[in-house]
């Protein structure tokens, strides 16, 4: 990582004219000190939503919301077998590093000058959110040395010291947000891609991070459940209060890849919806609340594709059993012959998640319809009110406060249908149902947490949940259908052995990523000596070892 930027930087310095070197800053000429604050921040944001979201998409794999088409050795594929390599989980790792974090400093630097304090808070932010959300994905990084020009081969901090990093610096921008800016300062809303503008937003988006990773040490001694939800009732609490990231959707002629939403981008045309996401979503699991008036989950086909037959009726895609054994071989993918409106094999069933075709004609066979995360022009749900009901629903069902615990429970429901844009009446109704727990006393964890799952679809914090509770394992790590939290969740069936030699092996942190090997590997090692062997991954980060 380092040495690749370091070598950037020399080629800069020895092609660069000499005249240029001791006379100020030409405004008219890009270089590191010249944009201002409000033209650094959007870009900052664009690269920490792919950084994040990207996260978020290999996470889904890991957590078996999403199946791939069987690629022999396939990137996708192989993290759907569990195996994070050091190269399938780099990209996070250097969008982040090279494309976002060493941008803050210089953009803090360039609010100080203006006294522009509310782009200080929201660059703090965005460092923190960012370093705090792969911290627990990789278990240990560079965070103090990162970005020091010195240091070539920057030592790897642990989570644990990274988390409390991120939880001082989240508390500074909240301070800096709640300044009044310099008279010269431009407002936050003329660079906030984001929150446009609102320093509110901003800062219910740093008390809920706070919240989310409070709540990480959930197993631990010493846990603070108050603390975790005094920081959540300063977070969002509506869908306006949320952090929704708005892609752009050009159009169906245009080719640049660089306004559509990360999970376009990221899904493409070989991944595939898993059947335990359908499962949850249709209330098929152990355990599901069902009565005499059940209500199919009105999200159901904004969340999962469908595709036409011959006659034009729509049918949903199929669901990729992971314990069936269809994927040692398949999913295969498949192509559309227009000639003769035929797939080239039966596993077309299994639909891809992108619209197709993007923009259909009446006589056009509808190849799939897409979902809601993966319409090109879609939204990212980075931070939402719903994440934050649904942890006030855990802790206070620990508590066996089961009663504020349903309240909590259906207002995480609520919110991400209404993210989702589901109208008033029918989310009234699909609360009101028996496919919703309604009664304080049948409420369990694993209704709240599986909800949660839906709710957090493509979000990291997914996988950081499954970790944190285990599963469906029992406190030895055997798959247990009558303790497990996280119901019909089990080991694919074609599982890589070599790195998760044992049935009590379950995926716990991303592989270290190439660079860190190829370029800094003694400090790798220094961090961990076992980072070099394949059940690396399968090792708990620091809030999960017992």
């Amino acid at each position: 990582m380092k040495k690749i930027i370091f070598i950037i930087s020399l080629s800069f310095a020895f092609t660069s004219c000499k005249k240029w070197v001791d006379i100020n800053d030409n405004p008219n000429s890009a270089n590191s000190s010249v944009p201002t604050a409000e033209q650094r921040l959007p870009p900052l944001i664009a690269q920490f939503c792919d950084a994040y979201e990207s996260t978020g998409t290999r996470a889904a794999y890991l957590s078996q919301q999403l199946a791939s088409v069987y690629v022999s050795g396939g990137s996708n594929y192989n993290l759907t077998a569990w195996v994070s390599n050091s190269t399938n989980i780099q990209w996070p790792w250097q969008c982040w590093y090279v494309n976002t974090a060493v941008n803050v400093t210089p953009l803090i630097t360039a609010a100080e000058k203006v006294q522009a304090y509310h782009y200080i808070g929201a660059a703090k932010i965005i460092k923190a959110w960012g370093f705090g959300t792969l911290a627990d994905v990789y278990g240990m990084m560079p965070y103090d040395q990162f970005d020091d020009p010195t240091t070539i081969t920057p030592k790897f901090d642990q989570a644990s010291y990274i988390q409390e990093k991120v939880l001082a610096l989240l508390d500074e921008a909240i301070a800096d947000l709640q300044k009044t800016q310099g008279p010269t300062a431009p407002a936050l809303a003329k660079g906030d891609i984001l929150n446009n503008g609102s320093t509110d937003k901003w800062i219910r988006l740093a008390y809920g991070l706070k919240a989310r990773w409070l709540n990480h040490t959930s197993a631990l001694p010493g846990f603070n459940a108050q603390a975790v939800l005094d920081a959540a009732s300063k977070g969002a609490q509506s869908k306006d209060q949320s952090a929704v990231m708005q892609y752009v959707d050009e159009g169906p002629t245009v080719t640049s890849s660089a306004k559509e939403a990360l999970q376009y981008t990221n899904t493409a045309t070989t991944a595939r919806i898993t059947k335990l996401y359908m499962d949850y979503l249709t209330n098929n699991y152990t355990g599901a609340p069902k009565g005499i008036n059940d209500m199919e989950d009105p999200r159901v086909d904004l969340l999962v594709p469908s595709t036409a037959d011959r006659n034009g009726v729509l049918h949903r895609t199929q669901g990729v059993d992971m314990t069936s054994g269809i994927t040692n071989t398949g999913p295969l993918s498949y192509t559309y012959n227009i000639s003769n409106n035929t797939f080239s094999n039966k596993d077309s069933i299994y639909v891809i998640m992108r619209k197709t075709p993007y923009a259909p004609t009446a006589t056009d066979r509808i190849q799939s319809t897409g979902t809601w995360y993966t319409r090109r022009g879609g939204k990212g749900l980075l931070f939402t009110n719903a994440e934050l009901r649904f942890i006030e629903a855990e802790i206070l069902i620990k508590q066996a406060k089961n009663t504020e615990a349903l309240t909590a429970y259906k207002a995480g429901i609520r919110a991400h249908m209404e993210l989702l844009d589901i109208p008033a009446g029918t989310i009234d109704a699909f609360l009101n149902s028996s496919s919703v727990v309604q009664l304080p006393a049948l409420l369990t964890l694993s209704n709240i947490m599986i909800q949660k799952y839906i709710a957090l679809s493509y979000s990291p914090e997914n996988w950081a949940d499954l970790r944190r509770l285990n599963y469906c394992a029992d406190a030895a790590g055997n798959y247990s259908e009558a303790t497990g939290v996280y119901k019909g969740f089990k080991r694919p069936a074609h599982v890589n052995t070599l790195y998760y030699p044992a049935q009590t092996d379950w995926p716990r942190r991303f592989a270290v990523p190439s660079y860190e090997i190829n370029y800094n590997s003694t400090q790798v090692l220094n961090a961990d000596p076992t980072a070099s062997s394949p059940t690396y991954i399968s090792q708990p980060v620091w809030w999960n070892k017992k």
